[in-house]
């Protein structure tokens, strides 16, 4: 199969399912931008996000929390064979356990549709099942470990991670989780932060057959992966709203379109962002350079003031 390749920069913010919920924020919406040089063509590709975090229950040694999300990334100026808009609507859950006043263990699982969203069925779903074991040192740090599952269109996904929570002084904070999403934090005053964060994550959607009835028995589906280093601003302007904005630089992405290739990838396997394993058939497109990419949010925090 021949392969098109094409540079383009290629933002992914829809990663596996986080044991954690976003950091000390109960809702939050982010709009990214990504500027491209297709030879002549000034293209771009847009990103927005939104999701909302709500408890379900709290007792003294346990907690159920939830999660609804909503995610669209649509292209312009692209090859005729990368013009697909694409979206996300998932659900999500946690349930921790306290084994005793330092110890807890997470179980959290998602489920949700990925898809060009132009002919809903059931192999528009893709779900993510995991857990984190975290022990609190002191009041300044906490640790765990955990690993994820995730059924992507493109195989099977296994994403292992190190969660950090750690404030070595009052105006420093290191926390997220190793090596998939980690930030190092400074306060410049209280209502005033900068974060330096790296960011890895693979990501997959179901496209319709548009060329004729069988549609779904011909499907074919678009997989994205990418490795970036941001810079964030936030910016506390009213109680607990908190405006944001970053730019960063990704290292490595890259976009791929299969078609329609059954059960071929079923034994395909991936660790974070690397394919290990059974080779897999090649891409009928493959888009991918690094490049600079921006965005911009809001968000809605659970607490009031910040360590």
């Amino acid at each position: 199969m021949k392969t098109l390749k094409l540079v383009l920069p290629v933002l992914i913010l829809l990663p596996f399912f986080s044991a954690a919920q976003s950091h000390k924020a109960l809702g939050e919406m982010n709009y990214d931008y990504i500027p491209v040089k297709l030879g002549d063509t000034s293209a771009s590709a847009k990103l927005f996000n939104a999701e909302m975090a709500f408890p379900i229950f709290k007792k003294q040694s346990s907690s159920l929390s939830g999660k609804v999300e909503f995610g669209s990334m649509t292209f312009k100026n692209f090859p005729e064979s990368a013009k697909e808009s694409l979206y996300s609507i998932a659900l999500q859950a946690a349930y921790t356990h306290k084994l005793d006043s330092l110890r807890s263990v997470t179980i959290f699982g998602k489920l949700g549709v990925y898809s060009d969203m132009e002919d809903i069925s059931i192999k528009d779903f893709r779900g993510t099942i995991g857990f984190q074991y975290k022990i609190r040192k002191n009041a300044r740090y906490l640790y765990g470990v955990g690993a994820a599952y995730s059924n992507q269109f493109f195989g099977h996904q296994i994403s292992p991670f190190i969660t950090i929570d750690y404030h070595p002084s009052k105006n420093w904070y290191l926390y997220g989780q190793i090596p998939t999403d980690f930030r190092i934090e400074y306060a410049l005053t209280k209502k005033d932060y900068l974060a330096f964060g790296i960011r890895g994550v693979t990501n997959s959607y179901r496209l319709s057959d548009k060329t004729g009835p069988g549609r779904y028995d011909n499907s074919s589906f678009i997989q994205t992966s990418q490795w970036s280093t941001k810079l964030y601003y936030e910016r506390f302007v009213f109680k607990n709203w908190s405006l944001n904005v970053s730019a960063g630089y990704a290292i490595s992405q890259n976009f791929r379109q299969y078609n329609n290739i059954g059960g071929s990838m079923l034994d395909s396997w991936t660790i974070l962002t690397i394919p290990v394993g059974k080779k897999r058939p090649d891409p009928a497109v493959e888009i991918k350079k690094p490049g600079m990419l921006y965005s911009a949010g809001i968000r809605y925090n659970i607490f009031t003031n910040r360590k």
